[in-house]
């Protein structure tokens, strides 16, 4: 398996973020299906100690939250228990309700998951053109930004996730 996807950047109009979005959702559908045959167990693995399947699902629900949530809806909370931060954050985010000792089931990890992509999916179908442009203040500068960044994490752990799979599936042979 070759290295990530490039970034995608920056969605370019409200047409380009649809289908982002879209693909992205596409993506972790399959993956989610793929690991569906995998046991608990393996799906809690770590393979050359990177994050789980579960771990990694857990990050993106954070990512999600970060994003979506705070950066572009400006929600003081929007972090589900389950989310799990990256490593260079801390443990737990300041304000928020991540609960750092969560250790859910890889069902429990997804339902979560399918709601926050359900909560983007209806975002990026109401985005208006000045909606896609509007400044959040951060190094992502805009709305679209935010959203490239989204659309960035949720495909590179998607490609994480089925990388870490592919070992566990090579080991069982």
């Amino acid at each position: 398996m070759s290295g990530p996807p490039p970034p995608q950047r920056v969605p370019a109009d409200v047409h380009a973020a649809g289908s982002s979005c879209e693909e992205v959702m596409r993506l972790l559908e399959a993956t989610i299906e793929r690991a569906s045959s995998f046991t608990e167990d393996e799906r809690h693995r770590r393979v050359n100690d990177e994050w789980s399947t579960v771990e990694s699902l857990r990050h993106i629900v954070m990512v999600v939250d970060g994003w979506l949530g705070r950066t572009i809806k400006g929600e003081p909370d929007p972090f589900h228990p389950i989310g799990l931060p990256p490593h260079f954050a801390p443990r737990v985010l300041p304000g928020s309700s991540i609960d750092p000792d969560a250790d859910p089931t890889f069902e429990e990890a997804c339902e979560v998951l399918r709601g926050r992509l359900q909560t983007l999916a209806a975002f990026v179908d109401g985005l208006t053109n000045g909606e896609h442009a509007r400044d959040i203040g951060t190094h992502a500068k805009t709305v679209a930004g935010g959203l490239g960044v989204i659309f960035d994490e949720l495909t590179f752990h998607n490609f994480f996730i089925n990388r870490d799979l592919s070992v566990i599936e090579q080991e069982r042979v």
